[in-house]
């Protein structure tokens, strides 16, 4: 999933009502940052973050998982500038 500046991650995740006040966002990229750090492939780290987000959020595994690499792309953009 490609993510553009003005889109807002949750646009696709209509599980949060108030995506500010939710604290998933820094727990799942803290989680995929400690599995990457740990030598988990990408693709197994991005699985394991979706079912944390599923954890607190219950939805469709494909809805979670592109949240969750909209959130790791949009933090990984931030990181590069």
């Amino acid at each position: 999933m490609t993510s553009s500046p003005d889109t807002n991650c949750f646009q696709s995740f209509d599980k949060v009502e108030e995506p500010d006040a939710c604290k998933c966002k820094g727990i799942v990229l803290s989680a995929y940052r400690t599995l990457k750090a740990n030598g988990v492939r990408e693709r197994d780290a991005l699985q394991i973050c979706a079912r944390v987000l599923r954890y607190h959020h219950p939805s469709s595994n494909h809805e979670s998982k592109n949240v969750v690499e909209c959130w790791v792309f949009e933090h990984s953009e931030r990181a590069a500038h």
